[in-house]
């Protein structure tokens, strides 16, 4: 079961590097006849009684089959109907390719694609939310100089 806080669904997020790339989920939405094409974060819903880094961790592997440690809490978001607990996370192992729930719903209206960005590249996407400005933040933080 989903945990609520203040009356809103609590997701955990992370954010990942490979090879100096950032792993996303990119997205084809079909709403009201219009396609959407954006990319997220990998992340989803925080279980009652699991701890926020947890979820992260077990989302980012669930997702995209891809094992994860934390390194870093980064912020809580809150929009107007949930609130976003972001990570950084460190790569361990796994070979980058959609699983899960997201690879049940994949359809032609619907269809989700894990994808690594090159961050020369970063710009030229529309990632939701304060993804693209956290990717930028933990790219100059922690692997800019390495």
């Amino acid at each position: 079961m989903t945990l609520y806080e203040e009356g809103r669904r609590v997701v955990a997020r992370g954010i990942t590097f490979i090879n100096n790339k950032v792993l996303l989920i990119e997205r084809y939405k079909k709403e009201n006849n219009v396609m959407l094409h954006y990319y997220t974060i990998p992340g989803g819903g925080v279980d009652v009684l699991e701890k926020y880094h947890e979820a992260a961790i077990r989302e980012m592997m669930e997702e995209t089959t891809c094992h994860v440690e934390i390194v870093d809490f980064l912020e809580k978001e809150y929009y107007p109907n949930g609130i976003c607990y972001w990570y950084y996370c460190k790569y361990l192992s796994g070979t980058p390719k959609l699983s899960g729930e997201e690879k049940e719903r994949n359809s032609n209206d619907n269809s989700y694609q894990v994808v690594l960005i090159d961050m020369n590249d970063i710009d030229k996407i529309n990632i939701l939310g304060k993804g693209k400005d956290l990717v930028k933040k933990c790219y100059e933080r922690y692997l800019k100089d390495n």
